[in-house]
């Protein structure tokens, strides 16, 4: 292999990692923010929506709103990087490191067949709607807080 593909490769991968990275990241802070949430509320039920709880509802809804906001900077990272590799790949392609574009054309055209619903359906949507059902439940929380007074 040449020493510009070579090159080209190593920046590819290096591009592919990042989006994996931030792929992982996101994943991660759901979790995290998932687990929080699942104890928050207990404490909230245990404590029987009284008038000590509504700064925990205030905060799970604080944090469904900064899981939305993180989530979609998590994407727009992660879009970043595969849209350079994306490029890459093109580079590569056109090198003829790759197979012929039309290849990947294809395999792209069947791909959609299979799914034709699930493919225009962006699952960074998902996420975001994850952590704002995150925010709206904590939001319902504290509803019920203040009305039960």
């Amino acid at each position: 292999m040449s020493t510009p593909e070579g090159a080209i490769l190593v920046y590819w991968k290096e591009h592919r990692e990042q989006f994996r990275q931030s792929e992982m990241q996101r994943s991660t802070l759901t979790n995290f923010l998932l687990v929080v949430t699942a104890g928050l509320s207990a404490l909230i039920v245990q404590q029987r929506f009284s008038m000590r709880v509504i700064p925990l509802a205030i905060f799970i809804l604080l944090l469904g709103a900064y899981g939305a906001l993180a989530v979609a900077k998590y994407y727009e990272r992660a879009e970043y990087h595969l849209s350079q590799a994306r490029a890459l790949t093109a580079t590569l392609v056109s090198l003829g490191t790759l197979g012929p574009e039309s290849q990947l054309d294809e395999q792209r055209a069947v791909h959609y067949r299979k799914f034709p619903r699930l493919h225009r359906l962006r699952l960074h949507h998902l996420w975001v709607c994850l952590h704002l059902g995150v925010a709206t439940y904590g939001l319902a929380l504290l509803v019920i807080c203040i009305t039960s007074l």
